[in-house]
């Protein structure tokens, strides 16, 4: 499976892929060594263009508009739960029962997913998560849907070499997909994927970072998801957005997470600016915030000083109506406040948070609707295509 896998992510990210060096600096509490040093990055507001000696042009940056020309489903936090994972996107109506583990079946017609980030960490299955929703993705482009994941803070964390919530499972996953890496495209690989190390958990390790640090084959992967994306008229973040976010721009935003991932050293200020609101240790963040996700603020000013805040970012986004976040775990399933202008959609199913029964949010127009095992899907619209 995973050799097939392996081959279904984009040929030309591995190609791109920057393998790390296990010598030099040590990787803070991963137990093995820092990556390559990065090239500078052109500044963030420049577009991909050729390579100046005629080469490949450079990868395109992840998209920040797109336009849904069906339902829209939001998918909150997955955290390496396969099963999970599988049980919220049939109850969103677009996984069906005719697949397999190796080849999943898209049944959502024209409906756009948008999965909010945090694949990572916490549970075994993480690549293969990836893998189904790519996987499932192709098959909805040719119907006119599309499925689109975030970058959360859990990829953050593993780009950045903190693995502190990666489960044995995922260390195990990781190995045999850098095993499978270097039997299809040979030994440049080997080493970055653990070589001949003999202790298996070094192995493990060493593997995970030759994956995933900035320029790696799976970081690359993360490079081509948006960390912000609005769909026609909502957007969608990880944490949530602030009006500062808006103000700097929202393209840069997503632009500089991308250059990171893959390899790029930032060094222009506004570039490095832009990064830390997208992925920065601090509170408001696109990735940590949660101003948004307390289910039940503890008094009524609380709720109002949120609600004013999600107003003014949300008005300086001329057509957005609503912002979707995940990122907080809800123990009361999926909800709205703020008169339905701030939806959050992390129920915490990996059963690495709490294992909830899944939930997905379902947008049709002005009507947003909660969906679970008692209210599935019911009226996917097949493409027209």
């Amino acid at each position: 499976m995973l050799g097939s896998a392996a081959r279904s992510f984009s040929a030309a990210a591995l190609r791109r892929a920057r393998l790390p060096a296990h010598a030099g600096v040590r990787f803070a509490g991963a137990g093995v060594n820092a990556p390559l040093p990065r090239r500078a990055a052109a500044p963030a507001c420049a577009a991909a263009a050729p390579d100046a000696a005629g080469g490949p042009a450079a990868a395109p940056y992840p998209p920040l508009r797109v336009t849904a020309p069906g339902r829209v489903v939001a998918l909150g936090d997955v955290h390496g739960d396969i099963g999970q994972a599988r049980r919220a996107l049939s109850i969103a109506g677009v996984l069906g029962e005719g697949g397999d583990a190796v080849n999943p079946e898209w049944v959502g017609g024209n409906t756009t997913v948008v999965q909010v980030g945090d694949v990572l960490d916490r549970g075994d299955d993480e690549i293969a998560i990836l893998i189904l929703l790519q996987k499932l993705h192709k098959q909805a482009e040719k119907q006119g849907g599309a499925v689109f994941v975030l970058n959360g803070n859990h990829e953050v964390l593993n780009v950045s070499g903190d693995f502190r919530y990666v489960t044995q499972g995922a260390f195990q996953e990781s190995m045999r997909f850098g095993e499978h890496l270097v039997n299809l495209f040979g030994a440049p690989f080997a080493d970055a994927f653990g070589g001949e190390e003999k202790d298996p958990r070094k192995k493990q390790v060493k593997a995970r970072v030759g994956l995933f640090s900035p320029g790696g084959p799976l970081a690359q992967q993360l490079a081509m998801n948006s960390t912000v994306l609005i769909v026609n008229d909502t957007v969608f973040a990880h944490g949530g957005l602030m009006p500062r976010h808006v103000e700097f721009g929202l393209e840069k935003l997503n632009r500089s997470v991308a250059d990171w991932m893959r390899g790029v050293e930032i060094v222009d200020e506004a570039d490095r600016a832009a990064l830390g609101m997208a992925i920065g240790s601090v509170k408001d963040s696109v990735v940590w915030n949660r101003t948004f996700g307390t289910e039940n603020f503890a008094t009524q000013s609380d709720r109002d000083r949120a609600c004013d805040v999600l107003g003014k970012t949300l008005d300086a986004l001329p057509g957005v109506k609503r912002m979707v976040v995940g990122h907080t775990p809800q123990l009361g399933g999926c909800n709205g406040e703020c008169d339905g202008r701030i939806w959050r959609v992390d129920v915490g199913m990996s059963f690495g948070v709490v294992g909830a029964d899944p939930e997905v949010l379902e947008i049709q127009g002005d009507t947003v609707t909660v969906l679970n095992a008692r209210v599935p899907a019911s009226n996917v619209m097949a493409s027209k295509l």
